[in-house]
């Protein structure tokens, strides 16, 4: 990536490439580059378990380099679209173009305009039939690929099934074969892979026969930046024994594997050591069936107490919500608890094979009530097949017991935040033959819902039904789509899953244009000897299975899970598909998780301790990363330095530590500091060394000194700031003249918020170094004035934020005041 672009864009960390245990190679050293495209925002790919994986696997080997690349923001696109420079690599900024391999990840179908804009920012051609020998193969996998036909002109190759399975095989080919086209016959005749260009044949999809050894990062990618899910996560189970009929990944992740509660914590216990993290997420498709789920979490709830580890479990069914199961989550936490009853009757629920009677939901959210939560989050669909009007009322009526029970039980007030999201009937699931429910009675029922639900306490969320009809239309529809997303995306259709940037006119300007409707993809249904689009695409469960589970949900018929009985899907996993380490929760007579009490999840009461100032830098890249990021960044330094760092009490205990003012996001600094309470048997000079070995490049600690309890805190006693700004060749004409005429000027004014303000008091000292071409500013804080360093040179130069924003700025000392004199913080007293 371009780092004179990132103080031009919003959330520059997003490209500053200074993650903890990323692979850095040299490219030239290697016989095959690959690069792994995700085609959303960084936070949102980094928080995919299936890329980390994938870069681990592809770095083990040392004939082949892994890189990454993420979707770049509108701001950024406009950047290189007006540079004319390519897309490149997160790594070594390499530009794609130049890969070997590209690997794309089809997590969405709202992704697929991404997928075409990453293409051509990077200067390869759109169409799989203009590529030749001088662009890179790009082959696509993920749980949008089981239906290839809307991307098939765009992608060379499509891999169906667990990417593990496969890799080298890719690699291995691609070394094998250098021309362009006998590689592609190559990938063809490989089972798994489907080259569209080479006519359809039959691929069956690969999968892994268990996953207890199957790769796992030793030492994951850590992201400076925040991820939407942000904690270490260890796959504990593959697959689900569910069978629910409207789930796509219960279908196409069959059969269902476990790992060893043994291996688990081992996967776990790397990957906290080496990441510094504060949370685990034990993640599948339904944790709770895990065999050995209640010895899993006891064993971690005991290895981790002392170390303030968050367990979290974030896809429970609520069928194996037992007490103990709940009372061990309640350590973690958070703002709320997720149920997902998914239909508002127990009719609706049998038809969807989801079979949970009120009376167990009831139960479960009085056992989540009475373990402290307020807030309870809940997920319906609307638009499933047979849903009457009957079963809005099941959610509207459900809700609102949900309310008085929460009221009853807690005795203080409640919050139901409650999302409603559009069915769409996805391949290879038993309802791929109905049609999707017309955008107008999406409509209908989501008012109709509004109207129900109208009260205090609680919140509805409905999915845009436009983004729903799209999704369908992606999910079932066939190869003469590609033009309309080619179209879309040619006229600014960019992260179509995104709220503030779907643009729903643009994309029915597209299917204008090439003269189809999304509804005739979304909304058709299929009779059940019809050939679907995706017919060739075998994911191991049999069309007759699918067509039994159909005529059984229309019957209200429930199927029962693959524990109880094999139903011969067509997995052919009897013979031991279902791996038991134990007695499943929900199965279980007795709990096995010894439940901590109130008292024993508060932090322990503190004893003697030491108050620990550090002073460090903040420069390089690592400049474009935010003050919360930051104090991220330190937190789980100290903790894989093993710096015994004291806790806040209460129930969600945090590290003990407080920061100076905030940098502003893209400042050098050379005056950073931070306080933290420790044990008072620690040695400054090993912390300092030990931390400093635990941090990124581009931040270091200076010095290290004990404080005074009594010394005033960092935020709130440091009020003068000196910075240095290097000053571009073409503004240093005149700059005496500028400073001196800014200086005797008694008003400065600057509007922000429509509110405007005098800076000018807040300017203690301007000075230029004319022999460097830098400026040095002394900023204070006084009788309410404040000012920031973009906002002088604004002014002093006649610029707008665009320009000033591009001074390489970098505070130098921060001050507080003590005893009628100035201090810096490493020179504080108590007082």
């Amino acid at each position: 990536m371009y780092e004179d672009f990132l103080p031009l864009v919003s959330k520059p960390a997003r490209y500053i490439n200074s993650e903890i245990n990323a692979v850095h190679k040299d490219l030239a050293a290697v016989r095959t580059k690959v690069c792994l495209l995700f085609p959303d925002t960084y936070e949102v790919g980094m928080s995919h378990i299936g890329i980390r994986i994938l870069y681990d696997i592809l770095n083990h080997r040392n004939d082949t380099a892994c890189e990454r690349v993420f979707s770049p923001w509108t701001d950024y696109e406009a950047l290189l679209r007006k540079s004319g420079r390519p897309l490149a690599s997160l790594e070594s900024g390499h530009p794609l173009r130049d890969f070997d391999i590209i690997g794309v990840t089809l997590q969405y179908e709202l992704s697929y305009t991404n997928v075409l804009t990453a293409l051509d920012l990077a200067g390869i051609p759109l169409r799989s039939a203009d590529r030749n020998a001088g662009h890179p193969v790009i082959i696509a996998g993920g749980p949008c690929a089981v239906n290839p036909e809307p991307l098939s002109e765009y992608i060379d190759a499509f891999y169906i099934g667990e990417a593990e399975e496969a890799l080298h095989d890719m690699v291995e080919l691609r070394q094998r074969y250098q021309d362009r086209q006998l590689y592609l016959e190559a990938l063809a005749s490989c089972d798994g892979f489907y080259v569209p260009a080479l006519g359809r044949k039959p691929v069956q999809r690969r999968f892994l026969r268990e996953i207890e050894s199957a790769p796992s990062p030793e030492r994951p990618l850590l992201p400076l930046m925040k991820p939407v899910h942000d904690r270490v996560t260890s796959e504990i189970a593959r697959g689900c024994i569910r069978g629910c009929r409207f789930c796509q990944a219960g279908v196409i992740y069959r059969p269902y594997r476990e790992r060893s509660p043994e291996k688990i914590a081992d996967l776990l216990r790397q990957s906290l050591n080496c990441t510094g993290y504060d949370e685990l997420s034990l993640a599948s498709l339904s944790a709770g069936d895990h065999s050995a789920i209640q010895k899993l979490v006891g064993g971690l709830i005991d290895e981790y107490r002392n170390r303030r580890v968050s367990i979290s479990l974030p896809s429970l069914r609520i069928g194996t919500l037992t007490p103990d199961m709940i009372d061990a989550i309640a350590g973690v936490r958070k703002t709320g608890f997720t149920l997902a009853p998914e239909a508002g009757t127990e009719r609706l629920r049998r038809v969807i094979n989801k079979p949970l009677s009120e009376d167990e939901l009831m139960a479960a959210a009085e056992t989540i009530f009475r373990s402290g939560w307020s807030t309870l989050k809940l997920y319906f669909m609307i638009g499933l097949p047979t849903e009457t009007d009957e079963d809005l009322d099941g959610i509207i009526r459900l809700a609102r017991d949900l309310m008085g029970l929460g009221k009853r039980t807690t005795r203080r007030p409640v919050q139901l935040n409650i999302t409603i999201s559009t069915f769409v009937p996805k391949p290879h699931t038993p309802f791929q033959w109905s049609g999707q429910a017309p955008i107008e009675e999406i409509r209908r029922k989501q008012t109709y819902l509004a109207a129900g639900l109208k009260q205090r306490g609680i919140s509805l969320k409905p999915h845009s039904p436009e983004m729903s009809l799209l999704e369908g239309a992606f999910a079932r529809g066939d190869a003469s789509l590609g033009p309309v997303i080619e179209e879309a995306m040619r006229r600014g259709c960019r992260f179509d899953g995104w709220s503030e940037t779907f643009d729903i006119a643009l994309w029915r300007e597209a299917f204008q244009a090439c003269g189809l409707e999304p509804g005739s993809f979304a909304y058709r249904a299929f009779e059940p000897d019809q050939d679907l689009p995706w017919k060739y695409v075998d994911v191991g469960v049999t069309p007759a299975f699918l067509q039994r589970e159909r005529v059984r949900a229309l019957a209200g018929e429930v199927t029962e899970n693959c524990r109880v009985r094999c139903e011969g899907c067509g997995m052919g996993c009897t013979d031991g598909g279902t791996p038991s380490f134990g007695v499943p929760a929900a199965a279980s007579g007795k709990a096995s998780i010894a439940p901590e009490s109130a008292e024993e999840r508060r932090a322990p009461t503190p004893g003697p301790s030491l108050r620990i100032r550090l002073k460090y830098t903040k420069e390089g890249r690592l400049r474009f990363l935010s003050h919360l990021d930051s104090m991220t960044l330190f937190q789980r330094a100290l903790a894989r330095a093993r710096i015994p760092v004291l806790f806040s009490q209460g129930f969600n205990p945090h590290p003990k530590l407080s920061f100076g003012p905030a940098l502003p996001v893209g400042m050098e600094s050379d005056a950073e500091h931070l306080d933290m309470e420790t044990d008072p048997f620690v040695d400054l000079l090993t912390i300092t060394k030990s931390l400093n070995s635990a941090l990124p490049e581009g931040v270091r600690i200076l010095e290290s000194r004990i404080v005074p309890r009594s010394a005033p805190s960092l935020s709130g006693s440091i009020t003068r700031y000196d910075y240095a700004v290097d000053v571009p060749e073409k503004f240093r004409k005149d700059l005496p003249e500028r400073i001196i005429a800014l200086l005797e000027r008694t008003e400065l004014m600057v509007r922000k918020d429509n509110k405007k303000r005098n800076i000018r008091p807040a300017i203690e000292a301007l000075s230029a170094d004319e022999m460097q071409g830098r400026l040095m500013i002394t900023i204070r804080e006084q009788e309410g004035a404040r000012a920031r360093v973009h906002e002088i040179l604004e002014q002093l130069f006649s610029i707008d934020q665009e320009e000033s924003v591009l001074f390489r700025a970098r505070r130098t000392a921060v001050y507080a005041m003590q005893r009628n004199r100035w201090a810096t913080p490493m020179e504080t007293e108590g007082t």
